[in-house]
């Protein structure tokens, strides 16, 4: 927390424009790893720490003061890309048109200026063919789908002009298994949107991601006869349907096409075919990321290691996250991967282990979080370490380190914690390179730490805590029609249930 953002900047840009497109080593670490901001600001995942890009007279918008500052955090913390997906709700030919659009370009256009000043790269992630707010996926093997494909691919590359890297997603949401559609189809076809692409920006990154069973969905995804590509909540689950047959059958044809691929394409492959990235049994990846990195730079797409979608509360999964850290050097020469977060006005700590998990393999995440922790509330931060962990109470996607304890005991901790936190007030270092402030952060913390507390008392009352979550963390859905994907509302539900069935 200490480093001086002069001095980081200042070597960390030096170190990234002078390194090749991809280098290794024969300890199985890339020179200068990417280390990439991943913000998800997609419509299904806004709450209070997200922003909000698409409503402008409803909660959560940010400033372009906001961003820079967001921006300067990242910087400080030791990221070099700044990524955000271009969902579907605006990857379609209505948001070009429309002032959402026109907004959303311009404010990313912004963000990427700053993020340039500050020593980092920009990236825009898109689904190749998921499209418009209800996440139609057209089919790239009817010519008029694919004419659309390729026409917004196009669009919206050049409404951002000093954009660095474009990343070539499979779906989720989204993908096709009709008119012969298959894995190999996704791949044929990015590999000519990747084309398109360095016609247009000449040089321009390129990021190709294998994200799935692997690629999510293309081909196996089921699709009810006589569908147009409708995005079907129930039948997303089969997009993550494994055979070796088909995984094999596909990443092969990568192999034979992957020098088709524009010379600056780095690849996304994670250590395993399934949503966890684990290398288990016929799903372990090594050995086709270890292939493919003889001749591209490969990266970790690994959403769940630092918290899960709409799990919105503070998290504390860096013993996993540092395990597979050095679980992937010993893998494959892997060159850096993605923070996912769709709370980054709350996760601050799990940002900065992530940053530094990639610095630092061996480094050792609790002394970290104090080091954080110490940089804002002074060296009485260092103490918060043991209590902070008891946020990560709730099994989820990626959380494989469970607190666990008794639940009266729970509350009496957590009920101290956030007595401490009331008194630390006054201990705050102001100057610190945080965003939002440290005062703001400090009044989350204590609302999560008094909510658990209050959750776990003798006789809570569930349907008022509830309330009390929901209109913290999730109001902005009072304002809005039911999302094709209602995740918020399903996922508070469960997170109720998990304390009323908390037996004593």
């Amino acid at each position: 927390m200490r480093l001086s953002r002069r001095s980081f900047l200042g070597s960390a840009a030096a170190a990234y424009a002078a390194a090749p497109v991809w280098a290794k080593t024969e300890g199985h670490d890339m020179t200068p790893p990417r280390i990439i901001y991943y913000n998800n600001f997609a419509s299904h995942l806004l709450c209070a720490y997200n922003p909000n890009m698409y409503y402008p007279d409803l909660p959560h918008r940010w400033s372009d003061n906001d961003w820079r500052r967001l921006i300067d955090m990242i910087a400080h913390f030791g990221f070099n890309i700044f990524e955000f997906w271009l969902e579907p709700r605006l990857f379609c030919r209505e948001a070009l048109a429309a002032p959402v659009g026109t907004e959303f370009a311009r404010q990313m256009n912004v963000v990427i200026e700053h993020a340039h000043a500050r020593g980092l790269q920009a990236e825009m992630i898109v689904a190749i063919a998921t499209v418009g707010e209800k996440w139609r996926t057209l089919c790239p093997n009817l010519p008029d789908e694919w004419a659309e494909i390729r026409f917004l691919w196009d669009a919206w590359v050049r409404r951002f002009p000093v954009l660095d890297i474009a990343g070539i997603f499979p779906g989720d949401p989204g993908a096709c298994s009709r008119n012969g559609c298959t894995a190999e189809t996704y791949i044929d076809k990015s590999i000519e949107i990747a084309a398109m692409l360095d016609t247009i920006r000449p040089g321009i990154g390129i990021e190709f991601n294998t994200w799935g069973p692997p690629f999510f969905g293309w081909g196996n995804i089921h699709m009810p006869p006589g569908s147009h590509g409708e995005f079907i909540p129930e039948d997303q689950a089969s997009a993550w349907t494994f055979s070796k047959e088909r995984a094999d059958r596909s990443m092969t044809h990568l192999m034979k096409r992957l020098g088709e691929f524009p010379e600056n394409t780095a690849i996304s492959i994670n250590m395993g075919f399934n949503s966890d990235g684990n290398p288990t049994g016929d799903q372990d990846a090594r050995p086709w990321a270890n292939a493919i990195a003889k001749t591209r730079r490969i990266l970790t797409w690994d959403f769940s290691l630092t918290e899960g979608e709409n799990a919105v509360y503070p998290h504390y999964r860096f013993t996993r996250l540092f395990e597979r850290r050095k679980e992937e050097r010993a893998a494959a020469p892997y060159s850096g991967g993605i923070c996912f977060t769709m709370t980054p006005l709350l996760n601050q700590l799990s940002l900065y282990e992530a940053a530094r998990s990639f610095q630092n393999r061996d480094g050792d995440p609790h002394q970290l979080a104090g080091d954080f922790l110490a940089g804002i509330f002074g060296e009485a931060g260092r103490s918060f370490v043991p209590d902070y962990r008891l946020f990560e109470i709730i099994p989820d996607w990626g959380c494989y380190d469970v607190v666990k304890m008794p639940r009266e005991e729970y509350h009496r901790r957590m009920a101290a914690f956030a007595d401490r936190l009331e008194d630390a007030k006054g201990s705050l270092d102001s100057a610190a390179i945080l965003h939002p402030e440290p005062e703001t952060y400090r009044r989350e913390l204590a609302f999560f730490a008094r909510l658990f507390a209050d959750l776990t008392s003798r006789n809570p009352d569930y349907e008022l805590l509830k309330k009390t979550y929901w209109d913290h963390v999730y109001r902005i859905y009072d304002h809005l029609p039911d999302h094709v994907d209602p995740r918020p509302r399903v996922n508070t539900d469960r997170f109720i249930r998990h304390f009323a069935e908390w037996e004593a």
